[in-house]
This record gives structure tokens, sequence and C-alpha cells, in this order.
């Protein structure tokens, strides 16, 4: 494949990866969380089979485990939890399969 060909199926397969999100968004908020499910595991498919990393804001919402879109209150549960002087961490967990992913904040230094 020569490289503007390649160029092109990523950039089709980027496309694809954010539509089929926002389709399996609107398949949550519609109550069909299968058809939500599938639409998670070809946005896995297409980016391993383009070489596409998926994007952060994406990667975060899909549920590793169970590969469900995330929404919270429907699907996902949002928690921050403190760690005192060292910060705090954001706590999801998917309502479907039970999967809980920590995510630290970083705290800023004062100059004080």
């Amino acid at each position: 494949m020569v490289g503007s060909e390649r160029r092109l199926v990523r950039d089709i397969a980027k496309q694809r990866i954010t539509l089929l999100f926002k389709l399996g968004e609107e398949e949550v908020r519609r109550g069909r969380v299968d058809l939500a499910r599938r639409y998670g595991e070809l946005i896995y498919r297409i980016a391993a089979k383009a070489n596409v990393k998926i994007p952060k804001l994406i990667k975060r919402r899909i549920c590793r485990k169970c590969k469900v879109i995330l929404i919270p209150g429907l699907t996902m549960r949002v928690r921050i939890q403190s760690e005192g002087s060292r910060g705090s961490r954001v706590v999801v967990t998917c309502l479907k399969c039970g999967w809980i992913r920590r995510y630290y904040i970083k705290t800023g230094k004062t100059k004080g």
C-alpha cells in the first residue's frame, strides 16, 4: 500500500470511529445497549485493522471489558475520590459489568 493510500484509509477509519461513537451514544440513550455494545466492538476492530489510535476522549468512554458506550448516569457511575495532599482521582464504574477505571487528577503546586 502506498503512503497516500495508507493516509486515506486511516482518515476514513478515524471518521468511522467518531461516527460509530455518536451512533452508540444515541442507542444507549434509546435503551438499546446491545447495539451500542456492538458499535463499541466495531470501533476497536476498525482501529486495529487500520492501525489507528482511538482518540482519548472516545477511548475513555468505552468500557474495556464489555465494550459498551459509557454515558454518565445510564451506563457509568462517576465518583471523585480525595487522596489528601496527593490530589484526587476520578473513579469510573461501568454499570453493566462492574469494570472500574481510576484517572488521577494532577494538582498544581502553588508557589508560596
